[in-house]
């Protein structure tokens, strides 16, 4: 399955390279392979609709279908990147010996080998370093964003298309406002259980994306504002099902997740490693980083004097 899935993410992945080199704008590949499909899509809607906010209920439909589609796939996502969280914060612990290791180390062997220790810590209680993310998920939806975006930026009729006294080909202040907030919203949720340590680091950030999409749709057309209007909700949507599942994860990480090699076990094998002389550390293999005590006993040397050596060797034989 693990391999499957590898080769579907690799295939995606290169699909993505091909439409997105081709250009982006409306004599780009996205926009040939992708929006105008949807565009096509989006305007049988709007001839179901009828009526003069017929684009911009085709918008609003449209974008919560496939939000809709896609709504399980970010769930899952979201559901796999807080497990991944709530084991590297069980493990943090571990992660803070490793840290004064590296710190403390005094020559460059020591470091290498702290520093293997703190990768090794990872691999070896199975938690991923990419923090859970999903490169297929994130392959998937890429060119179906992109290419939804693209139809409605360049959507027919959309120049005299007006939605409840809105003109959707002009910026609409509502709009942004509207954006704001549900962006505002999302990441007060996303915010409910991150660490106090790890809020200083990521806090700024998550509270600076919705002053740039806010801004985004503030200079761009009513039309794109409806599209992140409707994404925002189900964003909204993904966080707080995120939220409601933080307590069952939470349990189910404390329940079953074992610390299989802890940071003094790996500093100890790094260590062990450096004494027998290789070149540097390698953790998870027990056959290789086993030493024996026989290979540890000083070797018979053989010089110009064969017959020496052997008796040598002989007598060392017998006294064992």
């Amino acid at each position: 399955m693990k391999l499957l899935k590898r080769y579907a993410t690799i295939l995606v992945v290169l699909f993505d390279i091909y439409l997105f080199t081709g250009g982006y704008g409306v004599h780009g590949r996205i926009y040939a392979l992708v929006s105008k499909p949807i565009a096509e899509i989006l305007l049988q809607i709007a001839k179901a609709v009828g009526g003069v906010n017929a684009i911009g209920w085709a918008i609003i439909i449209l974008t919560a279908i496939i939000r809709l589609i896609l709504l399980p796939i970010m769930v899952n996502q979201s559901k796999k990147t807080t497990v991944s969280q709530l084991k590297m914060q069980k493990l943090r612990p571990e992660f803070e010996k490793v840290q004064a290791a590296v710190k403390s180390a005094q020559t460059p062997a020591e470091q290498q080998a702290a520093s293997m220790a703190s990768m090794a810590l990872y691999r070896e209680n199975n938690i991923s370093l990419t923090g859970g993310v999903s490169w297929l998920t994130m392959a998937i939806q890429m060119p179906i964003f992109s290419g939804l975006y693209l139809a409605i930026m360049h959507a027919n009729g959309l120049k005299s298309a007006t939605f409840f006294g809105f003109q959707l080909s002009s910026p609409q202040v509502l709009f942004s406002v509207l954006v704001l907030v549900i962006y505002l919203w999302q990441a007060y949720l996303t915010q409910l259980h991150v660490p106090e340590a790890q809020k200083k680091q990521t806090g700024a950030l998550m509270w600076m994306m919705p002053l740039v999409i806010a801004g985004f749709t503030f200079v761009s057309s009513g039309a794109l504002g409806l599209y992140f209007i409707v994404g925002g909700i189900f964003v909204v949507l993904q966080a707080f099902i995120t939220h409601l599942m933080h307590a069952n994860l939470k349990k189910q990480v404390e329940d079953d997740f074992v610390i299989l090699k802890t940071a003094d076990e790996l500093l100890q094998q790094g260590a062990a490693n450096q004494t027998a002389g290789q070149a540097g550390p390698s953790f998870g293999n027990e056959a290789v980083n086993r030493v024996r005590p026989e290979d540890l006993r000083p070797r018979d040397v053989t010089d110009d004097k064969p017959e020496q050596g052997r008796n040598a060797g002989k007598q060392h034989r017998e006294n064992d």
